[in-house]
């Protein structure tokens, strides 16, 4: 045993000596005062001590008259050592629950070096800060609030914190990470322009939908009847096709959004399916065709007949020819190419799909640029998976409305949309494969298009876009908002390198045998921030931001019902939960009742 390990022994025993003869003395003489009605004199400090280990009340001056009650004194000794060392016992363990606890870790990190000050915050991520530029980001607003000009992502140090509209943001998180309850929700209840958000659950339009309903007008655009929306929106992926332009860009997106879009080994057929496509969907508008004709012409190469001599009688020219050669041509060449406009028609077969891209008479005209003329509001909601699958056509939808936008911005003042397009894309690589979400990410903030994109994992883009169009996403995404719980240790690596370093101080003390003493020595290092592991285990409740070329921020994160308005938006998603009930009932196949069951067997 060392020099040093011995000394702090000696000192604590004698330490808990000196405590326990002071507590033995306090209790005898406490208890013979009870029973004798005067205290004893004690000879010494460790009067009680001795008492209590011998039961020998002669370091005591008794009394006269009056036996020291050594029984109860010795019981009551055991029953304070008992008490003493069980309290020693929940200390310690509390002390290690703490130190291993969630608390303990983030005090912990809250300590360190390196994460943004409270002025850093305060000079470039709070309210005050984003609102610097509400004049020019928000002119339509003579008293714009922070949620006008930037989106709230968390609290920190005390404050709010976000950032501006013009950031595209990308928060990543796991599944059941609780991006939606303390992110998402909020961030779409709190957005005062058009919006656009997308979703395979119905978790945010639920208990977003009422709230929204109270700013605009609210479109719901569910083809697979997923959402439990009494009256979803139709739109015709014909309506504005004449234009050769439009159908060819609707044809591209269509296709982008199936699977053989998101390959990146079959890029080529891609593009020429999306040509042909474009095609027929410009016949389609020409020719005064319905859903009904695309999806024939769509299935088979041999239907296209009719879609040719429209092209050659009334489409643009030149395209009925090229869409004659193409159908004319090589089986094999023309068999790969109808792969993918086959596997983009094929939702056409359910009747429901087809009915929502088939608008009814009477039925509200979806125009996208009196969508974006106030606050309103789609939801796309719909899976990529299944032979139902309408990535594409929502693709197509999206990007329609985004294009819109583009061109509208390029023709209002300062090139920007007066009333900003919010796009909060959550679960958008499960749905489809959105081919200008790299451009939009790089330059929609400038044009007042907004981007807010939620990613699982990192991989999950590289799925759906190639690996440098997510590292492209990825980049242009000037606020990110990383949750815990992720573990591919290679992007946990990246992560750690982009928050950035600390400076360390240890002290090492070493003691030698040949003279009494021992030395101190200083070291100072840079170590990471954070470590991967200590990334992957921050709590649901914390969150990190990295924005621009500022400092990382640690963030605290709430639940939507911790808001101001939790009980107004807890009535509007009890008010959607009972309307989906009610149209999710209604769909059930009623069984057969006991009478037509007993009918059907008499007629049998």
């Amino acid at each position: 045993m060392s020099q040093g390990v011995l000394g702090k022994t000696v000192a604590i025993t004698i330490a808990g000596g000196v405590i326990l003869a002071v507590a033995f003395g306090f209790l005898a003489e406490a208890i013979t005062g009870l029973v004798c009605g005067t205290r004893p004199t004690p000879d010494s400090l460790f009067a009680g001590l001795g008492l209590a280990i011998t039961g020998n009340p002669a370091g005591y001056a008794i009394p006269a008259g009056c036996a020291m009650p050594v029984g109860w004194i010795r019981v009551a000794d055991v029953a304070a050592v008992l008490l003493v060392a069980g309290l020693a016992v929940w200390l310690v363990r509390a002390v290690r629950r703490y130190r291993e606890s969630d608390r303990a870790f983030i005090a912990d990190l809250r300590t360190r070096p390196g994460f943004a000050s409270t002025s850093e915050i305060r000079d470039h991520l709070s309210a005050r800060a984003v609102l610097r530029r509400a004049q020019q980001l928000r002119p339509d607003l003579a008293r714009p609030t922070p949620t006008d000009v930037g989106w709230r992502v968390g609290r920190a140090r005390g404050q709010d914190v976000y950032v501006s509209i013009e950031d595209s943001v990308a928060l990543e998180g796991p599944p059941r990470s609780g991006k939606g309850y303390r992110v998402l929700i909020s961030a779409i209840v709190d957005w005062s322009g058009p919006l656009i958000t997308t979703s395979t659950t119905n978790d945010n339009l639920t208990a977003t939908m009422r709230m929204r309903q109270a700013r605009g007008n609210v479109h719901v655009f569910d083809p697979q009847g997923l959402s439990g929306i009494r009256h979803p929106l139709r739109v015709s992926p014909i309506v504005g096709c004449e234009n050769p332009l439009v159908a060819m860009q609707r044809g591209t997106a269509i296709i982008t959004g199936t699977a053989l879009g998101a390959s990146t080994t079959n890029g080529e057929w891609a593009q020429a399916s999306g040509v042909v496509l474009g095609r027929l969907l410009h016949a389609a508008a020409v020719g005064g065709k319905s859903i009904a004709e695309l999806y024939d012409w769509g299935t088979s190469p041999a239907q296209t007949r009719d879609a040719v001599d429209i092209l050659k009688a009334d489409g643009t020219p030149g395209w009925g020819d090229s869409l004659d050669a193409t159908i004319s041509g090589d089986e094999k060449l023309v068999s790969s190419i109808w792969f993918g406009v086959h596997g983009a028609v094929a939702p056409l077969a359910v009747p429901q799909i087809r009915d929502t891209l088939l608008p009814h008479p009477g039925d509200p005209t979806f125009d996208p640029r009196e969508f974006l003329n106030a606050a309103n509001t789609l939801y796309l909601i719909g899976s990529s998976s299944g032979a139902s699958a309408m990535g594409g056509w929502l693709s197509a939808l999206l990007d329609d409305i985004v294009e819109v936008a583009r061109t509208t911005a390029l023709a209002s003042p300062g090139s920007r949309l007066t009333h900003p397009l919010g796009l909060i894309l959550d679960e958008i690589a499960n749905m489809f494969r959105w081919g200008n979400l790299p451009r939009i990410m790089a330059d929609g903030g400038g044009r007042g298009i907004c981007t807010f994109i939620v990613l699982q994992a990192l991989s999950q883009a590289e799925t759906s876009w190639s690996r440098a169009e997510a590292d492209t996403i990825w980049a242009a995404a000037t606020a990110k908002v990383l949750l815990g719980g992720a573990s591919h240790v290679n992007h946990l690596r990246d992560i750690e390198s982009l928050l950035g370093t600390r400076d360390t101080q240890r002290t090492l003390r070493s003691w030698t045998t040949r003279d009494a003493g021992h030395s101190t020595n200083e070291h100072h290092e840079r170590r990471p921030l954070m470590s991967v592991d200590e990334i992957r285990r921050l709590p649901p409740s914390t969150g990190l931001l990295a924005y621009r070329n500022r400092r990382s921020v640690l963030l605290e994160l709430t639940g939507w019902d911790e808001r101001r308005d939790a009980a107004t938006i807890q009535t509007g998603k009890h008010q959607t939960e009972q309307e989906q009930r009610d149209v999710f009932e209604t769909r059930r196949p009623s069984a057969p009742s006991r009478a037509d069951a007993t009918e059907a067997v008499i007629d049998e």
